[in-house]
């Protein structure tokens, strides 16, 4: 696969591409530690072994059928304690690029944000993010920004709720020019970020969030209780309304049922 990106200011740029690798992240966690990366590098393999998402879960994708990469950005701009709008950012380039792909189906496809950062289609997983960020002082340095989109796998494992682009458009998908268009959308809202437009990123992804102003059922350790989605703090907590008042709750805090 000869990769070229074309339709960006300077994500991806400079490219390494991977035939195999443990994990994009960890691979470009190291470029940092032994060399001084130019802002925007991608780290793209045909295959990662070892991909993990969020608190440690394992990404499991297809060798040569999906997008698997990680975004080094400069992120010394962004205070520590506004990291959540990087999150924000990033989710939405993802899911513009999907929604950009299915907006002219007949049966238009839902396409949501799932706090934090997952991309759901039709209530089905395509695609995770996984970031990592390095600290100095009160603002961050560098984001490792790892992403894994299911394009051309059209089998999962038993038990995983999961879709891919191929099964929602029922064609192929070139994954060259996926990546030109994931990473054209994701410079967009990054460039959103950097420009402070805090407030747009706010909206939408709030107009995007998946089961918003929804009542439903979640599960704290071993309570299950019902709530609706209100909002996200400026911390990145879920605030949920619940028959006893307002909660916010961490990642990891509660459960989607």
């Amino acid at each position: 696969m000869e990769i070229n990106v074309n339709n960006t200011f300077f994500t991806g740029k400079f490219l390494l591409h991977l035939p195999s690798v443990d994990s994009t992240n960890n691979f470009a966690k190291n470029h940092i530690a032994n060399s001084s990366p130019i802002d925007g590098t991608v780290i793209f393999a045909d295959e990662q072994f070892a991909g993990r998402g969020q608190s440690g879960n394992k990404w499991q994708t297809e060798a040569h059928k999906n997008l698997t990469f990680s975004i080094i950005y400069q992120t010394s701009f962004l205070p520590a304690t506004a990291q959540f709008l990087l999150n924000k950012a990033i989710s939405l380039g993802v899911w513009a690029m999907l929604d950009a792909y299915f907006r002219l189906e007949k049966n238009k496809p839902i396409v949501e944000v799932k706090w934090p950062n997952d991309i759901f289609v039709n209530n089905k997983k395509i695609a995770g993010i996984l970031i990592e960020n390095t600290i100095a002082g009160m603002n961050l340095k560098h984001s490792v920004i790892g992403i894994g989109l299911n394009v051309n796998q059209c089998v999962f494992a038993d038990g995983v709720n999961a879709t891919s682009m191929q099964l929602v458009l029922e064609k192929s998908l070139d994954r060259n020019q996926i990546l030109n268009d994931i990473l054209q959308h994701i410079e967009k809202y990054y460039l959103l970020l950097k420009q402070q437009r805090n407030e747009v990123l706010d909206k939408e992804y709030l107009a995007h969030l998946y089961q918003k102003e929804k009542w439903t059922f979640y599960k704290k350790e071993e309570i299950v209780f019902e709530g609706k989605i209100i909002g996200i703090d400026q911390f990145g907590k879920l605030i949920l309304e619940t028959m006893t008042g307002k909660e916010s709750f961490a990642f990891k805090e509660i459960q989607f049922l």
